[in-house]
This record gives C-alpha cells, structure tokens and sequence, in this order.
C-alpha cells in the first residue's frame, strides 16, 4: 500500500489526528487535503471536528476551504465535482467521516 504525504501548509491539530486515528481515516484525510488543494488552488484551508449537537457521539472532519467563487453555479459545480472525487480518495463505508465547509471571503 502506498502512503501519501500530508499536503503542504494545513496543520492538523492532535485532536484532529486523535479523531482520524479513531476513525480509521488517516491516510483518507491525506488523500481528500491533496484533492482539496488541487480542487481549490491556493485557497486557505482548515481541518475542524464537526460535532452534531442534536446526535451524541456524532462527529465529522470537516475540511473548511476560505474561497473566492463569488458565482453561486461555479460554487456548486466545485463542490459536486469534490463529492464525487470524495469516493475515488475514500472507501464508501468511510465517506461518512467527512464534509467540505466552503466560507466565501472577498
């Protein structure tokens, strides 16, 4: 099995690998942050533990990308084409662990 290396500038908090650990989903996280990064190019991003407050125990990763698409279509398009390459980084039953947050900055 081949190892992917941790894309260059995201610094993950220990929480954060403590929950990746957790949940089987390193080399997942390692996969989707390359993605991401060629998906959004030179786009700020961050990796945050999303805890649902209405379900106990229900957590995410979520990958929170700072963008500049003013145009609501070009946001939806990058968005589903990240969707869909979630399954090409990641295994079906492990797709559940992550989310991607977009928050427009000018």
């Amino acid at each position: 099995m081949s190892t992917t290396t941790l894309p260059e500038l995201i610094e993950l908090s220990a929480e954060v690998m403590q929950v990746a650990n957790e949940f089987g989903v390193v080399e997942e996280l390692h996969r989707l942050l390359a993605m991401t990064q060629r998906l959004f190019p030179g786009y700020p991003m961050r990796v945050e533990i999303d805890d649902d407050p209405e379900i106990a125990n229900d957590r995410h990763l979520a990958i929170v990308v700072q963008d500049r698409i003013a145009d609501v279509k070009e946001a939806l398009a990058v968005r589903r084409r990240w969707n869909a390459e979630l399954f090409q980084c990641c295994a079906v039953p492990l797709a559940h662990v992550f989310r991607l947050g977009m928050e427009y900055q000018e």
